[in-house]
């Protein structure tokens, strides 16, 4: 069975529902269709092991930026100039030592603590986790509350609840199932054009990009990293 396939079987139900407890749908729009055909049409993204992204352990950078600038343009990301040369766009691997599949990129358009709000772009590679992580109140703000529209390529986004099965675990990371960093199983797959919002404050979620990676949108409140939490004590900021 595809992963695709193994998904659509663990979610029991599809884009345009209301998912209790974790997120909410909308539907796709006839651009996001056209979109994705693009996308198809330009073949698989490569993904690399995690070993391509360091250097005696540290993790290298611009190899990392060169893997996003390749999705990119795959994905025909209408802002790949934009972003050359722009030093506001970053890469992490949380200190987990595996960016291959636990990692992301991303660029913070606005972080406004004043008017407490906020526009990030995140970029995903193929199958690569950001590490389930949840939100608390920090620098005399509210726990940030956020959610996410797919623009390019696919995401799994998973919330509170569910069942780890093994069709389940076979497919996310196997540093994370090791370390018994994920708690979130009630998992979705979104395509382009599709919404999901935080189930509710301080709820622990994470997202993984498609088997061609991820572009998305994330609209949210002001965004603190002391309020940032992980499951995994070895992830970081």
């Amino acid at each position: 069975m595809e992963r695709r396939d193994v998904l659509k079987v663990l979610a029991g139900g599809t884009a345009g529902a209301v998912l209790a407890g974790t997120v909410g749908f909308g539907a796709a729009s006839v651009w996001a269709d056209d979109n994705n055909a693009k996308c198809e049409r330009n073949g698989k993204v490569k993904q690399y092991p995690s070993s391509h992204f360091y250097k005696d352990g540290v993790l290298d950078q611009e190899a990392a930026f060169a893997a996003f600038f390749e999705m990119f343009e795959a994905l025909n990301y209408s802002l790949t100039d934009t972003l050359r040369g722009n030093k506001d766009f970053w890469v992490a691997d949380f200190g987990l030592g595996d960016f291959g599949r636990v990692g992301m990129g991303g660029i913070f358009w606005v972080n406004d603590k004043e008017h407490n709000y906020f526009a990030h772009e995140i970029y995903l590679l193929p199958n690569q986790m950001i590490p389930e992580h949840f939100h608390l109140p920090a620098e005399d703000m509210p726990a940030k509350y956020e959610s996410w529209q797919v623009r390019y390529g696919s995401i799994y986004c998973c919330g509170k609840g569910g069942t780890k099965t093994d069709e389940l675990v076979k497919l996310l990371p196997p540093s994370q199932i090791a370390d018994n960093a994920i708690t979130c199983f009630d998992c979705r797959e979104m395509k382009v054009g599709d919404y999901a919002a935080l189930s509710g404050l301080g709820d622990p979620h994470f997202m993984m990009g498609g088997p061609n990676g991820a572009i998305v949108t994330e609209y949210g409140s002001w965004h603190s990293f002391k309020g940032l939490g992980f499951t995994n004590k070895k992830a970081h900021a």
